[in-house]
C-alpha cells in the first residue's frame, strides 16, 4: 500500500475528514487530498508528524512506497543544488558586467577580456544543464521557475 492510500485508511478509521487534519497540522485540506491521491507527498519533518498522529511506521511506508523514497532523494538533491546556482548565477552576472565593461572601454582588459567571455558562457552553459537536470527530476510534483516562465512564454507566443 502506498503513502496516499495508507493516509486515507488511516484517516478513515479513526473517522477524520481531510479538513481536521489540514487543521491539526497547519496545512491545506487541499495538500491532504493531493496527498492522498499521490500527487505530492509531504516532506520528513511532516512525514514524521503524521506516523505519530496516526501511529504508523515511517520504515513501513518508506520501504513500500518507492515513489515516495524517490521524491525524498530528489528533494534533497533539489535542496543541495540551491548554492550551487546562487554561486553561478553571482559569478555570470560578475563576468558580464566586467566584459560590458571592457566592450564599452571603461576598462582595457585585451585578450583577458576574450578569455573572461569563455568563462561566461561556460558558466551559462553549466546553469542550462544544471536547470535541464532540475528540471527532470521534479517528478511533475510542482512548477519549478523555469517551468512557469516557459509556460508563461508558450502563452505570450500562442496569443
Amino acid at each position: 500500500m502506498n503513502f496516499g492510500q495508507k493516509l486515507k485508511v488511516a484517516r478513515l478509521g479513526m473517522n477524520l475528514t481531510q479538513q481536521k487534519i489540514a487543521d491539526d497540522f497547519f496545512i491545506t485540506r487541499q495538500t491532504i487530498s493531493s496527498w492522498e491521491n499521490g500527487n505530492s507527498y509531504p516532506d520528513i519533518m511532516t512525514l514524521i508528524k503524521l506516523s505519530d498522529y496516526f501511529k504508523f511506521s515511517i520504515d513501513e511506508i518508506l520501504r513500500e512506497d518507492k515513489q515516495m523514497r524517490l521524491f525524498l532523494e530528489k528533494q534533497t538533491v533539489k535542496k543541495n543544488l540551491k548554492p550551487i546556482y546562487r554561486n553561478i548565477l553571482v559569478i555570470v552576472n560578475i563576468l558580464l558586467v566586467v566584459d560590458l565593461l571592457d566592450l564599452f572601454n571603461v576598462i582595457k582588459l585585451g585578450w583577458i577580456g576574450w578569455v573572461i567571455w569563455i568563462v561566461f558562457l561556460l558558466n551559462v552553459r553549466v546553469l542550462f544543464m544544471l536547470n535541464k537536470f532540475d528540471a527532470s527530476n521534479t517528478m511533475d510534483f510542482k512548477y519549478t521557475w523555469p517551468k512557469k516562465i516557459k509556460n508563461l512564454l508558450a502563452f505570450i507566443i500562442i496569443k
